[in-house]
């Protein structure tokens, strides 16, 4: 008897906890990017909606939806890079190959990239920099910080492209 009471008390604190511990979580839970970030994704200035007026297309979603179909290995001009944005966890973000610069032996060293939305965070919830809706310089990527390469001209597997 006495085992089942401290089982249900104890179960009981484990649910207290959790509660407490949780509600600060839902309130900043509240936020929700299509949501509260709707002024920004109406003046069309990330990475993605720059791809989609480079190369007349893109796809649907966030870029760490959007997938790759070529290795980053045998990335060529005219890809689209897709990147983890540093210290952001798993967001990422998109960028226009411009040029790939190779090593002695032939293999991608380094792709030269434009892209918008590459600064400093104005408004760090929506990832909205100083460059929204502004082109970047061509700036250097290694192949090693590419996470996946999508070439427009080639077919896509599920992908549904917008």
């Amino acid at each position: 008897m006495r085992r089942t009471f401290v089982s249900h008390a104890a179960l009981l604190l484990s649910v207290l906890v959790l509660g407490a511990a949780s509600g600060p979580l839902h309130a900043q839970d509240g936020f929700v990017f299509d949501r509260d970030c709707a002024k920004w994704l109406e003046q069309k200035g990330y990475s993605t909606d720059y791809i989609q007026q480079k190369v007349g297309t893109r796809q649907r979603g966030f870029a760490q939806n959007w997938q790759g179909n070529v290795e980053p290995k045998d990335v060529q001009p005219g890809d689209v890079v897709i990147a983890f944005i540093r210290q952001k966890g798993q967001s990422m973000r998109v960028a226009y190959v411009e040029e790939v610069r190779r090593n002695a032996d032939g293999t991608s060293g380094a792709v030269f990239v434009t892209e918008w939305n590459e600064g400093k965070y104005t408004d760090e919830r929506c990832f909205v920099t100083d460059h929204f809706g502004r082109l970047s310089e061509s700036k250097p990527m290694t192949v090693e910080t590419i996470d996946k390469v999508w070439r427009p001209s080639l077919p896509l597997k599920g992908a549904v492209k917008e």
